[in-house]
């Protein structure tokens, strides 16, 4: 099994291509490249095509230099339900597919997208079909650059009583809502984080799909109180629950952190330590998933 990071909070302050390099050589697989969060004298999405596409030629040549992957990525998702129709959101939109279009340029087969966030109040069964009709928009740009695309648990945050609710939370939801939208072209990505301060078992989660369908993780802990996106061991989660459970579904997608917010806590100095450790920590979670694969098939 691949490990592999998120690239924003490193990005942010090294750069692309010096971002690419301390996550070799701290000892990740792969990057998951993120699209959100860009500073504005670093926005990759707001380059005119041209300088976009010659960008990504570079960061592809230097990943194969190097020998790195980008077995995710993450699209633009700063856009929300009362922006649809301004043109805010057609903006938005077009950074979305942006952001398709430059994962296929740097060999990147699947990428997450964000459905739209709706107002608290919404019930789930109008924000689910507001949502498919939304996600259902990328699927002729997904075609075309040849990139699948993720759907990912998220939730709603009661912000006055500090209180989180899912959307996607649950196994069956998430099949429910990926098998509505009605195209192959559509796999889901797993925020565990999401999913625990939601109220969710991640493992449940974890147990209620299928290999072929859940293909991408953003691996964070948290305290269960908000979304913390901390590095693994440092929060409440039951790693060995997580681990078993995908180990017993016989998940071959890379083991990927989300951590920015652990990354963003250092000094770019510091980058190299982090990093490292963030990496040694996920080769240990992937490694007991891949004993726990094996004792499975002995069993």
């Amino acid at each position: 099994m691949i490990i592999s990071t998120d690239n924003s909070a490193i990005r942010n302050e090294v750069g692309d291509l010096a971002a690419m390099r301390l996550i070799k050589d701290a000892g990740f697989d792969g990057i998951d490249y993120s699209f959100y969060g860009m500073r504005p004298d670093n926005d990759i999405l707001a380059l005119p095509d041209g300088e976009r596409a010659e960008l990504a030629g570079r960061i592809r040549d230097e990943a194969d230099r190097i020998g790195i992957r980008f077995p995710q990525c993450h699209a633009e998702l700063k856009y929300a339900l009362g922006t649809i129709g301004t043109d805010e959101s057609d903006r938005a939109f077009l950074r979305v597919v942006r952001s398709i279009e430059y994962s296929s340029r740097i060999g990147c087969p699947q990428i997450v997208i964000h459905t739209m966030r709706c107002p608290l109040d919404m019930d789930d069964e109008t924000a689910d079909a507001l949502n498919i009709e939304f996600m259902r928009r990328f699927i002729p740009y997904a075609e075309k650059y040849g990139v699948l695309i993720g759907v990912e648990n998220l939730f709603k945050h009661d912000k006055p009583n500090k209180v989180f609710y899912g959307r996607q939370h649950t196994a069956e939801r998430m099949n429910r809502f990926v098998d509505a939208l009605g195209s192959d072209l559509f796999r889901v990505c797993l925020d565990i984080g999401h999913a625990a301060i939601c109220g969710s078992d991640p493992a449940e989660f974890i147990l209620g799909m299928s290999p072929d369908r859940l293909t991408m993780l953003h691996v964070q802990d948290t305290d269960l109180k908000a979304d913390r996106h901390w590095l693994p061991l440092l929060g409440s989660h039951d790693w060995d629950g997580i681990t078993g459970a995908l180990a017993r579904i016989g998940y071959d997608g890379p083991f990927n952190l989300e951590v920015l917010h652990f990354y963003d806590r250092f000094p770019k100095e510091l980058f190299p330590y982090a990093l490292k450790l963030a990496a040694e920590v996920s080769r240990r979670l992937a490694g007991e998933i891949e004993t726990k694969k094996n004792k499975l098939l002995k069993e």
